[in-house]
């Protein structure tokens, strides 16, 4: 694996060698950024460029979630360096890994409102890509800014704003879209309309999409995996005064599909208990952002929501037991989010960004079977409130230190239980950021998360499967992690011709997880447990240049876990990967061309029994075109082939049962999307 690894990084560094030596043709000037110069406030909780910030973050900017015509979020982040996903190729049930961690162990947040869902393989992220502006992947644990459940970092979406639809100095106005996919057969179409005036701003979206079934690498239909999609948006907003601003926000979704229970997992070709499944998501949300204009000590930020997610399954195949059988599934969170950030100078640093808050939800589920209380999934209810305070110091222009500490509570109940639990911890953080010269900013830093155990951890109970029962387990310890990482951040201008941008971070980290909580199944019984601890280590690197006509990125990770009780390789660790983009820009015409490829190592450092994946290459292919003469400028056209040489090929994680009982992932798929501004 060592001479694996070796061979990615040369081939990493080949790539980036290429880009450059392609960039050295450009000769047209001009400012230009890459999506590491973007805005996030994902970092530290304060506005902050992603590639300055000591910490692992990447950004997916518009422009490249226009580009990709994503069906689903992986279809956004397949490409960045330590981020996978799980319940592949079937979109309904994705889940985002990060660093080798995944389902609860990653906080999922989709305009500041925080997505709890957890329910068997059902999926976590219900959402349509094309409403999106920004996603923000934080790698490594954040307990401090997400509280509960950033083990292995944060998944933080943004949705579109008036500004991305209307035309430059228009009030009125709108964008219709409508594209296709060959693979599934999908038809998208999407209108958004968009409005301003006298401070106030308002969106609305309606989106559908319909798509029959995928097909893999060699062809086979992945039978059940089509769906029927509708989601919506609607923002209001209104700017009180300067810096003062009220906002409310709803995003709907709603996917009716037909799916085996047994293929949860995305690849399974099992197809028995077929279900008819109705998932729906409601979330909604009311914020208020006040940054005075006179006081330093005031930038105040608020949000409070609830998210509902139902989830219906009728039986429609299998055994009479499953054709009878009617399954509902709900979750309801409400949440709130208070900060407030003072800026002074104080006691040698030249600059504090003293940032302090309270923040918290209560989750309340239930579930049936015709329309008795269902154990799988018990009828349980959770608190967690959390308080935390950060300070950014900056000693002159060589160092910045920000140390933070966060202390929460969690009590946790469940319909006919006795037992309540309760749990408090504290998670501390501290970055060291030295700006040597104005290109290089190396950093260390250390950070502490935790994850309580979920509702259904706790309380389970029932049946497993014939001849096993669950065994609740309301005394579980929280999972928590320590993680160590050392990186630089380096920035350059003017590389190889004017205007020209080049961003780059690379960054080492060493995670270790203690009380891993998992199932442990015997021959009559079933548990969830404190069972092991665990070591995540590795190493990231993340690239972008933009010299306006050339620009293209290149991302490697290379990730080892280690279960430490037993001394086997943990199973779901993602294979190595390294990936790379090259595109030109042929700026009369308003012409992008580009490809795209991810390669990843065979995975064979897995427990003894598991199964080992081969390693693979795949290619994608883009164009974008956005006329610059006047009959068209208003019009968009975007063609993109992924996977161009129909290559079969599987993902290392989820990857326990034998190959002949597993899809392939999808095979080739030509997409085209046509959008007009109005």
């Amino acid at each position: 694996m060592a001479d694996t690894t070796r061979k990615f990084a040369l081939l990493a560094g080949a790539a980036a060698a290429s880009l450059l030596v392609h960039s050295a043709h450009a000769q047209v000037p001009g400012a230009a950024v890459t999506p590491l110069d973007a805005v996030t406030t994902s970092a530290t909780r304060t506005s902050a460029v992603a590639g300055d910030a000591a910490t692992s973050v990447s950004i997916v900017d518009r422009e490249e979630i226009e580009r990709r015509q994503g069906q689903s979020i992986d279809d956004l982040v397949k490409d960045l360096p330590g981020v996978d996903a799980n319940g592949v190729p079937r979109n309904t049930v994705k889940q985002i890994t990060i660093r080798g961690l995944s389902d609860e162990r990653v906080v999922i947040r989709l305009d500041g409102v925080r997505d709890n869902f957890s329910s068997g393989h059902r999926g976590r992220i219900f959402l349509d890509p094309d409403l999106l502006k920004q996603v923000d992947i934080v790698r490594g644990p954040g307990s401090l800014l997400f509280g509960s459940g950033a083990m292995g970092g944060a998944l933080n979406m943004r949705t579109i704003d008036a500004e991305d639809i209307l035309k430059k100095g228009a009030t009125l106005g709108g964008r219709a879209k409508v594209g296709y996919q060959t693979n599934n057969s999908e038809r998208m179409a999407s209108l958004t309309g968009a409005a301003r005036a006298s401070g106030a701003d308002v969106v609305a979206n309606v989106t559908r999409r319909s798509n029959g079934n995928f097909h893999d690498g060699p062809g086979t239909d992945i039978p059940y995996s089509g769906d029927e999609i509708w989601s919506g948006l609607f923002k209001l907003g209104y700017d009180i005064a300067p810096g003062n601003r009220i906002g409310f926000s709803t995003i709907q979704f709603r996917d009716d599909h037909t799916i085996p229970l047994d293929a949860n997992l995305g690849n399974s070709t099992a197809t028995s208990s077929i279900v008819d499944r109705d998932t729906a998501q409601r979330s909604y949300a009311i914020n208020w952002a006040y940054a005075s204009p006179t006081n330093r000590h005031l930038d105040l930020k608020t949000n409070i929501y609830r998210n509902e997610v139902d989830i219906y399954e009728k039986g429609v195949g299998g055994s009479a037991t499953t054709i009878n059988r009617r399954d509902a599934t709900k979750l309801r969170t409400n949440g709130y989010d208070l900060q407030n950030t003072s800026r002074f100078a104080l006691g040698g640093s030249d600059a504090h960004a003293l940032t302090y808050g309270v923040d918290g939800y209560a989750d309340g589920q239930d579930s049936s079977r015709n329309g008795a209380p269902r154990t799988d999934y018990p009828v349980a209810e959770q608190r967690v409130y959390g308080i935390f305070v950060q300070d950014e110091l900056d000693f002159g222009k060589w160092v910045t230190l920000t140390p933070g500490l966060r202390y929460d509570r969690a009590r946790k109940s469940a319909t006919g239980s006795a037992t309540t639990s309760d749990v408090e911890h504290f998670s501390p953080k501290a970055t060291l950021a030295v700006h040597v010269t104005p290109w290089a900013s190396p950093y260390v830093s250390y950070a502490e998360a935790f994850r309580v155990p979920s509702l259904t951890e706790l309380y389970v109970s029932g049946q497993h499967f014939p001849g096993n029962n669950w065994v609740p387990n309301p005394n579980l310890r929280p999972e928590t992690a320590e993680n160590k990482e050392g990186g630089v951040n380096l920035r350059f201008s003017d590389v190889l011709r004017p205007g020209d941008r080049l961003r780059a971070r690379a960054a080492y980290f060493v995670n270790d997880v203690a009380d891993y909580i998992q199932e442990v199944v015997t021959a009559t019984t079933s548990t969830v447990t404190n069972v092991s601890s665990a070591r995540i280590k590795g190493g990231e690197l993340e690239m972008r240049y933009d010299a306006r006509t050339w620009f293209g990125a290149v991302g490697a990770s290379a990730l080892r876990g280690d279960n430490l009780a037993t001394g086997q390789p943990l199973s779901d660790t993602p294979a190595d990967k390294v990936s790379f983009t090259l595109g030109y820009r042929f700026l009369d015409s308003g012409v992008t061309l580009g490809g795209r490829s991810v390669a990843n190592a065979a995975q064979d450092r897995m427990p003894t029994g598991s199964q080992t994946t081969g390693g693979y290459a795949v290619w994608d292919v883009f164009a974008s075109w956005q006329p610059t003469d006047e009959l068209l400028r208003d019009f968009r056209f975007d063609l993109a082939v992924d996977n161009l040489f129909d290559k079969a090929y599987r993902r290392s994680n989820w990857n326990t049962s034998a190959p002949s009982a597993r899809f392939y992932e999808t095979g080739r798929n030509a997409k085209l999307a046509v959008s007009w501004r109005f």
